[in-house]
């Protein structure tokens, strides 16, 4: 059970720290929730403690964890066919699903997919929605394990994403 003040990775959200841990009457019980606030942006999410591994919430990576996040993000090995990438319905769905995961290398796997398709075919709106949240998911738990500033990082992955190359 985590407590107020630790620090967790919600899969939706990223980054957020336990601010309160309170008690709602859902129909007929009484449940506790923690209260998380998600660091990128300051909103505030409900999530029941009893299911908080069900839904994904973790711990955060450790430094050396982040640096291989970093290398596999960097890693040109890792190309994308935007050209086979499936029909819009099943990638919004597929990366959908892989964001929820909560798995960093999944997001990390989102995120060059959307980066190397909006350099070559653009992006629709659902998935300019998708990029945005999944760099922000990854970028406040980079921050937090690499001890540095989350705006810092939003450059360096930024920068990473920039010098991507893409299979055609």
């Amino acid at each position: 059970m985590y407590k107020v003040g630790d620090t967790i990775i919600h899969p939706l959200h990223g980054a957020g720290e336990i601010v309160e841990i309170v008690e709602e009457k859902v129909f007929d019980s009484v449940q506790k929730y923690y209260v998380v606030r998600i660091l990128y942006n300051g909103m505030k999410v409900l999530v029941p403690v009893n299911s908080a591994a069900e839904i994904g919430i973790r711990n955060v990576i450790s430094e050396e964890e982040a640096n291989k996040v970093f290398e596999l993000l960097k890693d040109n090995n890792f190309k994308v066919d935007i050209n086979n990438c499936g029909n819009y319905n099943k990638r919004i769905r597929e990366n959908h699903q892989k964001l929820k995961s909560g798995n960093i290398y999944c997001v990390v796997e989102v995120l060059k997919m959307l980066a190397a398709r909006e350099k070559v075919k653009g992006l629709s709106t659902n998935e300019k929605m998708m990029f945005n949240n999944a760099k922000q998911i990854l970028v406040s738990e980079l921050g937090l394990a690499k001890g540095l500033d989350i705006e810092e990082v939003e450059k360096m992955v930024d920068s990473i994403l920039f010098e991507l190359e893409t299979a055609e």
